[in-house]
């Protein structure tokens, strides 16, 4: 469905749509979205978190350091 259509859809045929999206979305909530690459490299990550070669950071705290030297 293309945005224009959407636009057109009168406020409840779009409460409806964004039901069946849900429902959808629900139902395949068990499946991956993740590709498999990135899964294994998002494992390796994690791996190396509770290794203890590495340790997570607050967002915050990262978001503060870019872009200073």
């Amino acid at each position: 469905m293309a945005t224009i259509e959407i636009t057109s859809l009168s406020s409840r045929e779009k409460l409806q749509l964004m039901e069946a999206l849900w429902d959808d979305m629900r139902q395949k909530a068990g499946e991956s979205m993740i590709p498999k690459d990135h899964q294994k490299i998002l494992e390796a990550r994690w791996a190396r978190v509770q290794s203890g070669e590495t340790e997570l950071l607050e967002w915050d705290v990262i978001k503060e350091t870019i872009g200073r030297p």
